[in-house]
């Protein structure tokens, strides 16, 4: 498979893999919140959020991962630094948050366009964070000699 190929398949699995994490940590903030009373939030608002959230994760996991693809050619996971990683996906939620904002101007107000930016960049930071200890971890659970790929077609019939 050519190189651009599975750089384009990472980006598309960082990204999915951003949004299923932004999903399962807004799901249980918003059943925290459904369940504390705090306020008046409905179920509907809640599931709205979860929503939300992961779908506005996607294309921060896919800028990211961009990014990365081009920032760190050839080093493995282990050579990477859990800072560089978070600094690079806050980066990439402020930058996301910019292009919201150009668009937003005019329909938030100074502290929800504040809380927006606090959001996309712990969004984009804590994403970055957790893929690479997640990515490390799946790293360890690999043998002396396997090879990263094989674990694609285990359990598949041979080519």
């Amino acid at each position: 498979m050519p190189r651009w190929l599975r750089v384009i398949r990472g980006m598309i699995g960082t990204g999915l893999t951003f949004a299923a994490g932004v999903g399962v940590v807004a799901s249980m903030i918003a059943g925290l919140v459904w369940l504390l009373p705090v306020g008046e939030k409905n179920g509907l608002e809640m599931i709205r959020m979860v929503i939300a959230s992961s779908i506005w994760a996607f294309p921060i996991g896919v800028a990211f991962s961009g990014l990365l693809a081009i920032t760190a050619r050839g080093r493995s996971f282990d050579k990477l630094s859990l800072p560089r990683f978070a600094a690079l996906g806050a980066g990439v939620g402020l930058l996301f948050f910019g292009v919201l904002a150009t668009n937003a101007w005019h329909a938030w107000s100074v502290s929800t366009a504040m809380a927006n930016a606090t959001i996309f960049v712990l969004l984009g930071g804590g994403s970055a964070t957790a893929t690479l200890m997640l990515a490390r971890r799946a790293r360890s659970a690999l043998k002396s000699g396997d090879e990263p790929h094989s674990l694609v077609r285990e359990g598949l019939p041979p080519r």
